[in-house]
């Protein structure tokens, strides 16, 4: 309701507050394109004018008087029930979700474009839809900057929020390479490309090379949501997919900013600065605008507890923020800030947000996402049905381009493959070719070719304007229809999605298991006195069916034992975040935590479960602060220091030794309903998991005896948290058995969360 509340409130305002001319035209979009086109909203004006006048007497008409424009609530209103309908009915299809918006986006267009959507004729009357056609209209003549200020927040915050931050640092110095040196190769690639088919007569007659360049900038923004999707629902790689997305991200804020440079220059709008230092101010500031309002957040974060209201509008809210600020006050990259604020949100940020809030808010900000994405690919196929235009010529020029488009990303991946394969997680030649292919271009492009189809004709003639626009819209719509449908055969083809040996006969191993447990509930079920009637022959009819996932037999004692580790190791970090969700765990500790296991499991199972280190570094006693306690004046603070890092240790051990227990339980099931193949192995499992628990438990014991005060410190931390932890499950047993009503709950929930806080703030000290 917030979203749809601020969307409709801005849309209905026309975007007017957006299009008011200020003193200096400086790199951020809006000031400049307001800078060049006044002649062009005047018109805007005039026609507006008129057709708010014409309005008004209809509805005087009609006995109305109403005096607002709602022709953009109802067109939220219809686009959210498409979408709606898209993802209910037609999820089965082939098509992704964003293409068949677009599909029906740029129908409606049509139909709207050849005058349909004014006057139905039904036979027997006549029914005035005019108030359809208006609402299209109105999409169709949406200011670039709705999208850029209104959608963008959303789409940009929610993609970095829900990335898994650990693979995006892997894979962000590959995802940096393709997004700064990678759109500048390829801009200047695409300008040639145009240039060159200028020179031989193929389109492009009156272009030159800044205008060229600007549109190698535009076209160069890739859109990862329809592949990214797909890939999700595949089962392929999360590196490749976050590498598609991070990559996207990053670009989105390069190209905005290159779009910037030449933008202003055939305006004459531009600054005397260099391009190259307004290209790291832009970037860097805006990085900058992110990371601050992003620690502002979390220190918002830590003095809330479990308040989702507030947690989530501070979200929303440091998300239009962070752009708006960035864009208007500082003009800098309101993208990148965007993407740093997200990440840091989505990182360190988890542990910040309250346990019992953390999956709410994924939930709502997938939500948005959904909204955003929907309104947002309906109105890029009614811009392109509505206000394309185009000759014959045109489509060969687009035919060409849309083969030249991929020819650069192909040279662009081929210089810098070398580079990239040695980065981060490596980039895999079968990789490499998905990336290629799944380079879609999407909104972004298009809002920044419809800033230039609003230049007035003084800068850019109107010829150049239609073909730029049709050009990126063509491009858009061409790579959804194609790639977008074709990538899932491309994948398949190359065998991204093949099970591992090991873990196909895992999987099927579990859904025998499955398949049994459900036949002996079956068969408890026959012997029930209210049930035993029932008709079982029909009801076998729903029991699972044993599924072949690909195993071909060939087994082998390493795959095996990796796929294991991987198992037991992400036991291990659900079950400090499920420690963490029951009060278990510090923010710190669940971090710290987790973070480890990321890096363990970034070995894919080939080192021993015992074979690590990243917990020594934390369980290490600070020296140099045990040094400096008796210090008369830095003494008192080094000993708070001092207590805090050993008390984070101590929860850290503690919570391991937790996951070690479960990991153990985990074994214990694997040995009742595995494979031969896997009980074979699972001693070795068994002995690697004693090891880290006999590691973690002297650790622990040797604590409490070099530090007895700091010792019993951190362990009365430890059981105010377990006492909160058990009052807290038991309020919730107490309300389930009908004890207490939901009212008499959340008081005393509220009261042991006012607890939980005093305990976090001032956690109680040795005697």
């Amino acid at each position: 309701m917030l979203l749809l509340v601020l969307i409709t409130s801005v849309v209905v305002a026309q975007a007017d507050s957006l299009a008011t001319a200020t003193d200096s035209a400086d790199t951020t979009v809006e000031n400049t394109v307001h800078a060049t086109t006044n002649d062009h909203h005047e018109a805007h004006h005039d026609a507006a004018t008129a057709d708010d006048s014409h309005a008004e007497a209809h509805g005087a008409e009609h006995g109305g008087g109403h005096e607002s424009n709602t022709d953009a609530l109802f067109f939220i209103i219809l686009g959210l029930l498409i979408g709606t309908l898209v993802r209910h009915f037609l999820k089965r299809t082939p098509l992704p979700f964003t293409v068949l918006l677009l599909l029906i986006g740029l129908g409606l267009g049509i139909l709207n474009r050849l005058g349909f959507l004014s006057l139905w004729d039904l036979g027997f009357t006549e029914w005035d839809v005019s108030f359809l056609s208006s609402s299209l209209d109105w999409a169709a003549n949406i200011d670039p900057h709705m999208l850029l200020f209104v959608f963008l927040p959303i789409l940009i915050f929610e993609a970095a929020f829900a990335m898994d931050v650990h693979v995006f640092k892997k894979t962000a110095v590959n995802a940096g390479i393709l997004a700064i040196p990678g759109i500048i190769m390829a801009m200047f690639l695409t300008a040639m490309f145009a240039m060159g088919m200028k020179a031989l007569g193929l389109g492009f007659g009156a272009w030159t090379w800044p205008i060229a360049l600007m549109f190698g900038a535009v076209i160069s923004a890739t859109d990862p949501v329809a592949v990214v999707a797909l890939l999700k629902e595949l089962g392929a790689s999360k590196k490749l997919g976050t590498l598609i997305e991070g990559e996207s991200l990053l670009n989105d804020g390069t190209a905005i900013v290159l779009f910037m440079v030449f933008f202003l220059g055939i305006t004459g709008a531009g600054g005397d600065s260099s391009p190259i230092v307004e290209f790291f101010r832009v970037a860097l500031g805006g990085t900058a605008v992110g990371l601050i309002i992003g620690i502002l957040v979390l220190q918002w974060f830590k003095r809330v507890v479990n308040d989702a209201m507030v947690e989530i509008s501070v979200g929303v809210a440091a998300a239009y923020l962070a752009f708006y600020v960035a864009e208007h006050f500082f003009h800098v990259s309101g993208v990148l800030a965007l993407v740093t604020l997200g990440i840091v949100l989505g990182g360190v940020g988890r542990s910040r947000i309250s346990p019992q809030v953390e999956h709410f808010m994924h939930e709502f900000w997938e939500l948005a996402g959904f909204i955003a994405n929907s309104l947002i690919f309906l109105i890029v196929g009614v811009v392109i049905a509505e206000r394309s235009v185009f000759s014959v010529n045109d489509f060969i020029t687009l035919g060409i381009v849309y083969v030249g488009i991929h020819v650069v990303r192909a040279l662009v991946i081929f210089v810098l493959y070398p580079l990239m394969r040695k980065t981060g997680y490596g980039l895999p030649t079968k990789d490499a070719i998905v990336l290629w292919f799944g380079a879609l271009r999407g909104a972004i492009g298009l809002a920044l070719a419809l800033i230039v189809a609003g230049v007035d004709d003084q800068y850019i003639p109107a010829e150049i304007r239609d073909q730029f626009l049709f050009l990126i819209a063509g491009t858009v719509t061409l790579t959804l229809l194609v790639n977008a449908t074709t990538i899932k055969f491309v994948v398949n083809g190359l065998g991204l999605t093949k099970v591992a040996p090991a873990k196909a006969q895992m999987v099927e191993s579990a859904h025998e298991y499955l398949k049994q447990a459900t036949e002996v509930q079956l068969k408890r079920m026959q012997k029930d006195r209210y049930l035993k009637h029932a008709n079982f022959d029909a009801i076998s009819a729903y029991l699972p069916e044993q599924e072949a996932v690909g195993s071909n037999g060939a087994q082998q004692e390493m795959e095996t034992v990796a796929e294991l580790r991987k198992r037991v190791l992400q036991k291990e970090k659900s079950s400090y975040w499920h420690q963490f969700k029951s009060g278990l765990l510090s923010p710190e500790a669940v971090r710290t935590l987790s973070d480890g296991i990321d890096e363990v499991l970034d070995a894919n199972g080939q080192v021993a479960l015992s074979e690590r280190n990243d917990f020594d570094d934390t369980w290490e006693t600070p020296k140099l602060l045990a040094r400096f306690q008796k210090v008369p004046v830095v003494g008192p603070w080094c000993n708070n220091l001092f207590v805090n890092r050993v008390s984070l240790s101590y929860d850290c051990a503690v919570g391991f030794v937790q996951a070690q227990n479960e990991g153990l339980e985990l074994l214990k099931s694997l040995s009742r309903s595995g494979t031969e193949e896997e009980t074979k192995v699972l001693p070795m499992i068994e002995a690697e998991i004693n090891e880290n628990k006999i590691h973690a438990q002297t650790y622990i014991r040797n604590l409490r005896k070099s530090n007895p005060k700091v010792f019993e410190a951190a362990s009365t931390r430890q059981a105010a948290r377990s006492i909160l932890n058990y009052e807290r499950k038991t309020i919730e047993r107490l309300q389930k058995n009908g004890r207490i009503d939901s009212g008499e709950a959340g008081k005393m929930i509220g009261d042991l969360e006012k607890r939980a806080k005093k305990l976090s703030d001032r956690p109680p000290m040795a005697k």
